[in-house]
């Protein structure tokens, strides 16, 4: 079979899912990262305040998407996944004109977290984006209501409306979805359809093999945990359930 992952981000999609990843690529079936926004600011990109943070963070040099696009190829070939990158800027680097300016569309970090800008052409942009075949296609729950996270959400449940016969499983967003609040805003976007959770029990081996990926994120780890041995311990005690303490990723079912 073929499982193609929907990452809005160079990251979401092995944070995410990297354990599931590796245990399917472990069972013989093929999977595709096809990560959103994974190309270079335009030259129409207005230095924000934003920005310079993220950058000064990051510190992934003077062309951080080229260094970001190098850790996602890295995590991806670690778990056995093949890779596409779409020309797709970051919500940080869109624009759009207002009269002879040239705007940011969000420049801050309530911005980031808000509602999609109007102008915004993102998702028409990927509305006219072909994808490989898939048997399954995986989606972003919308945990965290960051925009290109609903932007890749939107695209995904569209392209299930075109092809009714392709299964779709919705992730939770890590570390996102360490808020359950944040889980039950994802949700009531659905409503009045309720969903069903789907719990992919993993073997200790599937998910050191997320931990050593996401490990490759080198310039994103100091944005979520104060270094490798707190995101281990982290990313573990997300993946834990309650009742015996095995190891699970989420995905939530819509019915057909």
């Amino acid at each position: 079979m073929i499982h193609l992952f929907l990452s809005p981000h160079l990251d979401d999609a092995v944070l995410s899912c990297g354990a599931t990843i590796h245990q399917l690529v472990r069972g013989g079936d093929s999977v595709i990262i096809l990560t959103v926004t994974a190309g270079d600011p335009s030259e129409s990109t207005v230095d924000t305040p934003k920005i310079q943070d993220l950058h000064e963070r990051w510190q992934a040099g003077e062309t951080p998407t080229a260094a970001r696009r190098r850790e996602d190829e890295e995590a991806a070939r670690m778990l056995g996944a093949q890779i596409i990158h779409l020309p797709i800027g970051d919500c940080i680097y869109r624009t759009a004109r207002k009269g002879d300016a040239v705007i940011p569309l969000y420049p801050s970090e309530e911005s980031l977290f808000g509602e999609v800008h109007p102008n915004d052409s993102a998702l028409e942009a990927l509305l006219a984006t072909e994808i490989p075949q898939a048997d399954v296609l995986y989606v972003p729950l919308g945990v965290g209501h960051h925009v290109d996270h609903q932007i890749t959400r939107d695209w995904g449940l569209e392209l299930k409306n075109r092809t009714p016969a392709l299964a779709m499983k919705l992730y939770e967003e890590y570390p996102y979805v360490n808020n359950k609040i944040a889980i039950d805003r994802a949700l009531s976007f659905y409503a009045p359809q309720t969903l069903t959770v789907e719990e992919r029990l993993l073997e200790d081996e599937d998910v050191m093999a997320k931990v050593h990926a996401i490990a490759c994120y080198k310039s994103q780890i100091s944005t979520f945990w104060k270094g490798l041995d707190a995101m281990e311990k982290a990313t573990r005690q997300s993946m834990m359930t309650a009742e015996n303490g095995a190891l699970v990723e989420r995905y939530w079912l819509m019915s057909s």
